[in-house]
Formats: structure tokens, C-alpha cells, sequence
């Protein structure tokens, strides 16, 4: 069995699936949405990161993340005796965050079996057994790990575990279906109708996700997959795109789409990883707004599956 990079286990989550579930983040992510809330999963090998509340300063600790960096002037203090990362230096080694006593450094990812995630989801079975639930295969976007998510999948199933996977799908098909294969439950995020502005808001065009659309209720009946629209003010919540994105989905059959209202709390993150938040203005859709919405979707559905659960 084959390893890859995991950045978080979440568990006894009452989301992303039916009853009680583990949450398996991988990292790594081909799109890099505007809005995106878990920055240190873009990156797909570990990533160092410094929070800086928690740093008490050189003449509390005497820093010795300094000393420990490998790295010529990775690490350097400011005047107010608090370190700061140069990120053009820094290989995120660690090092530093062994050092420091207070955990304000920490390095996000790491290098897991298949068998070792799998200990961690078995420790909740009886959880799941009582409440239907199961595992989820996150990210970042897993399918980017597309060998080590379907062995993840695959081992899970083996194990009589409710599989759940959230994806973007930009995957080629030969790969995306084997991973579809060994999901009871598959969650796609769809972005943006149009594959310029899909481009402009996450870095990559839609064709290969809208293809993937099209074969995927090939393999799975449309109750067992919800579409993803992320609702982003100024982005993708015009009337076109909302009514253009429920029209391709519920001609091709899908039943269920799920608007997910934005909000920020991932916003935080980015100057821990020395990242920049482009959309700091923007404020979270209303519940009138997203009512308007929801209506507008429903009218494209003969079944009125359409929820705004986040």
C-alpha cells in the first residue's frame, strides 16, 4: 500500500456525510479558489506555519527557533523580539517548531500509510455503526493523491465503513473513476459555469470537471451524489451563473445541489503561512440572498433536493 500526504484527521464531525465520520484531509490542491479557507492544504508537501498569538517573544523564551534553523537567516527576529519566517529561505524542515516551547510554529503535513489512517478511522467505529456514518476523503483536493485516496476508499470499504468523497474532480476519468468506484457518497464542487471565469476565480478552467460531470451518474445513482456550488459575492452569485450551473446539472440528471454560503473563517490562516487574502472586503452572503437563490435553483428541479447546509 502506497502513502501520501495528509494534513488533518477530524473526527466525530456531524458533517460532510451521513451521522458521525471521521474527516481525512489530504493535501495538496491543482485550483487555488479565491476564497479558499484551508490555505496550508494547497501545498502539497508539508508547510511551516507561525501563529503569532502564541509566540511569547525572545525575552520570555530566548528563541530558540533561531538557533535551530538549518537554514542561513530563516529565521530572524523583529524588533519586538518575535520571529519572522523568511519564506524564500525557509524549507520547512521543522526545525524550528521542535524548538519552540510555546507550539506557535508548527509544521502542517504529514506522510501517512494507508494502514495508518485507517487506525485512526477504526478508533470511531462504534460511532459510526450507531449513527450511520462513516469516512470522508477531503483536502485540499484528493484527488490530486488520486492513488492513495482510492486505496484510502478502497480500504475503508473493505472494512464494511460508509465512504464519502469531496472532490473538485479536476482529475482525468481513468483516475476519477476508480476512486468513484469505492464511494457510497461523492460531494463535486462546481465553481463556476463559465471555464474563463472558472480559470479567473481558481487558476485552472472546468472542462475536465464539467466532462467528468457528464460520465460520472454512469457509475452512481444521482442520490448519492450532491453538487457543490460555493456562493461567492461578486464572483459567482449573478443570476447567470446560478441559473446556467442548475440548468447543466439538472439536465444531466443530478437531483441534488447544495449552495454553500461564504463566510471567512479560514481568513486568519493565510498570514500564518506568509499567504495573502485577496478578498478581505467581501462579507458573507445574506440568508434572504441565499433564500433568492435556493428558489431559483429549485425551479430547474423536478425534486426539490436544494439545501444551503455548510
Amino acid at each position: 500500500m502506497s502513502s501520501g500526504q495528509v494534513f488533518n484527521i477530524q473526527r466525530y464531525s456531524m458533517h460532510d456525510g451521513e451521522g458521525i465520520r471521521t474527516l481525512v484531509f489530504l493535501k495538496g490542491c491543482p485550483l487555488a479558489c479565491l476564497w479558499c479557507s484551508n490555505p496550508e492544504s494547497q501545498q502539497i508537501g508539508p508547510q511551516l506555519g507561525f501563529i503569532e498569538s502564541k509566540c511569547t517573544g525572545s525575552e520570555s523564551c530566548n528563541a530558540p527557533c533561531v538557533p535551530a534553523c538549518p537554514v542561513n537567516a530563516a529565521l530572524y527576529l523583529t524588533e519586538q523580539g518575535k520571529p519572522c519566517i523568511d519564506r524564500t529561505l525557509c524549507d520547512d524542515c521543522g526545525r524550528c517548531a521542535e524548538a519552540c516551547p510555546h507550539d506557535a510554529l508548527k509544521v502542517v503535513g504529514r506522510e501517512m500509510s494507508v494502514s495508518e489512517v485507517m487506525a485512526e478511522v477504526e478508533k470511531d467505529r462504534i460511532f459510526y455503526r450507531r449513527s450511520g456514518g462513516g469516512v470522508t476523503i477531503g483536502g485540499g483536493e484528493p484527488m490530486l493523491q488520486y492513488d492513495f485516496a482510492t486505496q484510502l476508499l478502497r480500504a475503508a470499504q473493505e472494512e464494511y465503513l460508509h465512504t464519502a468523497l469531496e472532490t473538485c474532480a479536476l482529475v482525468s476519468w481513468e483516475h476519477f473513476n476508480k476512486a468513484v468506484q469505492y464511494t457510497d457518497l461523492l460531494y463535486i464542487d462546481l465553481k463556476h459555469i463559465d471555464s474563463q471565469k472558472h480559470k479567473a476565480l481558481t487558476g485552472q478552467p472546468n472542462e475536465v470537471i464539467l466532462n467528468n460531470l457528464r460520465q460520472v451518474l454512469s457509475l452512481k445513482s444521482a442520490q448519492d451524489v450532491v453538487i457543490r456550488v460555493p456562493v461567492i459575492p461578486g464572483c459567482n452569485d449573478s443570476v447567470d451563473n446560478i441559473s446556467q450551473t442548475a440548468k447543466f446539472v439538472a439536465k444531466l440528471g443530478f437531483t441534488q445541489i447544495e449552495l454553500m454560503p461564504y463566510h471567512k473563517m479560514g481568513v486568519a490562516k493565510y498570514a500564518q503561512y506568509g499567504m495573502t487574502y485577496s478578498l478581505d472586503e467581501l462579507q458573507a452572503t445574506g440568508e434572504s440572498e441565499l433564500q433568492d437563490m435556493r428558489d431559483l435553483v429549485e425551479r430547474f428541479f423536478d425534486l426539490k433536493e436544494v439545501s444551503g447546509l455548510y
